[in-house]
Order: structure tokens, then sequence, then C-alpha cells
């Protein structure tokens, strides 16, 4: 019941309209049962998934897209800084170190003076870098001071892909202050597994595409900037594996079991976990505070004024009233059609809002077809979080559409038949575990 968001605010809807709390392990048998399904179903169409290349095999190898140059000793622009050399800011690339007499790394700066010697690394498109260093009387380097293994002493590379809806879709990061703005410089950019082979900063952007960036050792990546533009492939907020993580596994079995057993119902148990969490010290209240996503709290709050604002208003009853018209009176094809549609509708908006807005029109059909709503609203539970042909159907779905290296039409191509298939198992398996049963 606490897997997934919809199914916390359809249960809470069903205890406010009949007083009786859902059982936290209600969705258990006929969730276990679809992932399998779903499961093997994936298994045998892999055939229709096309090998895609994923993101970061394009950036294996520093060498095609770094270029570290020397400056001779009789090279007419030393004594220039980098700005009036025309070296800071090149055509098809960045600089992003520079050393003298091979100490550490400077900051860059346009007004970094140029001496005999020094070293100069440029990420990018590895021809213009070229043609850039024979124009300028650069050389290539004597011995190579940039490499992955210094890379992780003074910086990083991290890949990062674009989000839907992230304002970096149609622009260039040439174009704005991007990297100045986060510290960062982009090295190169790949689309469905492989590079581009243009100028990193001046492609333009699109939805999944990976970028590889040079950041400081430090960095924060929770800045607005970044959390909504970019989703970063690693974390660095990897969990200790210790005493607390066994402690919060024993809390967190325990307010399972407790729940299920309904001994205490799941918010007071939720409560008492959180406090426990606190008192055991397996995180301290910043940490809490800091894991609270009070942008789920707002759809949740949104979601449950909307089911609602549905119900008063009526609406929820006509629409009960023209689904039974269509379908007639049979209960299966009543759930079958709303579940249908709360599946398609899911693709398309927040799992939770679907689960909040079909509540009610589940709930109104099952009434007035004199059944009793809960196996209706166990199959809407599934349904509305059974959104597999797009990659905007759920949050998880982006977090293999740009590592994958997917095309939008694969989600079609293999989600559509995946919604048919999750679809009649739910159906077939919430009637087994839960017989329609007529009211009274």
């Amino acid at each position: 019941m606490i897997g997934t968001p919809p199914n916390l605010i359809i249960s809470g809807l069903y205890e406010e309209k009949t007083g009786e709390a859902m059982n936290i392990l209600a969705t258990t048998i006929p969730g276990l049962f679809c992932l399998g399904i779903g499961v093997l179903s994936v298994i045998a169409m892999r055939r229709l998934l096309p090998d895609r290349k994923v993101p970061e095999s394009a950036f294996e190898s520093t060498s095609d897209y770094t270029v570290e140059l020397q400056v001779p000793s009789d090279n007419p622009y030393i004594g220039k800084t980098l700005g009036e050399a025309g070296l800071f800011h090149v055509k098809g690339g960045s600089l992003i170190e520079m050393h003298h007499f091979d100490e550490s790394s400077l900051p860059i700066s346009e007004d970094e003076p140029i001496m005999g010697g020094d070293h100069l690394v440029y990420a990018g498109q590895i021809d213009e870098l070229i043609e850039m260093a024979y124009t300028h009387q650069l050389v290539s380097a004597d011995h190579h001071i940039f490499s992955i293994n210094e890379i992780d002493d003074r910086c990083q590379l991290r890949t990062a892909y674009i989000t839907f809806g992230s304002r970096l879709i149609g622009q260039t990061i040439g174009g704005g202050s991007f990297e100045k703005d986060n510290n960062v410089t982009l090295a190169a950019v790949a689309r469905r597994g492989e590079r581009i082979n243009q100028a990193p900063r001046n492609v333009v952007l699109q939805a999944g595409d990976t970028l590889l960036l040079v950041c400081p050792r430090k960095i924060n990546l929770n800045t607005s900037t970044l959390k909504n533009d970019l989703h970063f492939f690693d974390s660095e907020d990897v969990p200790n594996i210790g005493y607390g993580t066994l402690i919060s596994t024993a809390i967190m079995i325990t307010m399972v079991v407790l729940s299920a057993l309904d001994v205490i119902p799941l918010l007071q148990c939720a409560f008492l976990a959180a406090a426990a969490m606190l008192i055991f010290r397996c995180c301290n209240m910043e940490q809490a505070m800091r894991a609270v996503n009070w942008e789920i709290l707002m759809v949740f709050a949104g979601s449950a004024v909307l089911g609602l604002a549905i119900q008063k208003t009526g609406i929820a009853e006509c629409l009960a009233n023209g689904i039974l018209n269509v379908c007639g009176t049979n209960p299966i094809v009543v759930m079958t059609a709303v579940c249908l549609v709360g599946t398609f509708v899911t693709e398309f908006i927040s799992n939770t809002a679907a689960g909040a807005m079909f509540f009610p029109i589940m709930y109104e059909a099952a009434e007035k077809l004199g059944y009793d709503p809960f196996p209706f609203l166990i199959a809407l539970m599934v349904s509305v979080s059974s959104s597999f042909a797009t990659p905007i159907g759920s949050p998880t779905h982006m977090l293999v559409y740009g590592p994958g290296g997917y095309r939008f039409s694969d989600f079609v191509r293999i989600g559509l038949l995946m919604n048919i298939i999750i679809l009649a198992a739910n159906i077939l398996i919430v009637n087994l575990v839960y017989p329609l049963t007529p009211l009274p």
C-alpha cells in the first residue's frame, strides 16, 4: 500500500468514504502477480526493442574529446592574456585547464597571461581544436598532464541528462551563462548513445541528451538550476551501510507488520517509525527535513481536492452513469473500462492525480451496480500505476530514458502491449483474490 502515492490517495479516500482502513498488504498479491507477468512479458518481447548504446559509452576515452596543447617558447602570443590571444573563447571547444610550468591547474580567466611552456587543455570538437592550434602556433604537449587519474585529483567528470521540461531544451550552452553560473564546463554531448560530432557548446540541446561535464571536486548538485534542468546519473548521497542501516530496516519492518496486523493504523505507524528513526539516530532532524519531498505533498493535497471536487459537483455520478450506459451492467466490463481509461490518462498526468480523479468514478460505478467497491478500487490502484507507453508516464521512466539511449517510439512500441497485458493480468488476479461481492 505504501509502494506508490496513488495507493495512499485511494486508500485514504476509501477510508474517509467508508470509515474502514485498507490493509497495508491489500495490493501485495495483485502487485506481485502483475510484476511477474510484466517481467515475463518484457523478456518475451525483448526483440521489439533495438539495441541502444548507453550514452556514457560515447564518453569512454578522454582522448576522443580533449586535447592538450603547449605554448612553445617562440610563440608570438607570449606575454598576452588568453583573451587577447583568442585562446579563451575558441571555435569548437572550451578551455578547461591551464598550467604554468607543470604546476597545479590555474583558475581559468581571460586575464591570465600566457607564458612559454604553458599547457592548455581544451575539450570539444577535436578537428576544430587542431585547426586552432595550427593558427595559434601551439604544439602537442611534451608529456600529458591531463589524464583520468589526475581529473580525479583536481576535478571530476560527471554525466547528466536533460530532463523533460528543462529550460536548456532548444538552447545551446554557449549561448547562455550556464557554465559560469554553475562552475562547470561542457566537454561533450551524446544523443541516443552517440557522441555528437559538433562543438559541444554549440549543440542545440534536446530532452534526453547526455552531457559530460567537467566539475570541481566539490560541487553542489542541489542548486535550483541543476536540480530542475539536469538529472545526474551518479549520486553523492550514497548511504553508509552499518548499524543505522540495520536499525532503520527493523523499524520499517515493524511498521509494516503492525499496520498489516491492524494493531496500529498506517498513519500512526508512520509517525512512530519517523520518531524511532530520530531516537535511534538513524538520521538527524536536518536530514529528515531535507528528505521531505514538498512537491509530492503538494501533489497529494491537490489530488485529494480534485477527487473531492469531482465527487461533490456530481461529475463522478455523471461519468459513472455514462460508463454504465456504454458498458452495460456487467461488473467485469465496467471495471475493465474504467481501468483502461485510467491507464491511458496516467500516460500524460501524474498517477497520483489520476488515482484521485478516478476514485469517485469507480466508487460510484460499483455502487450503482450493487457491488462492494473494494475490488474495483484495488484494480484501479494497479491500473493508474501501470503506464508504460510514454517516457513521461512516470518519473521512473525518465531514469532509464536518457541513460538507456531509448527513443520515444521504443516506449510506444512495447508500452502499449505492456499496458494491455498488465490490464488483463490485473483484472484476472483481482477477481480471483477479491471476488465481487453484492452489497447487502
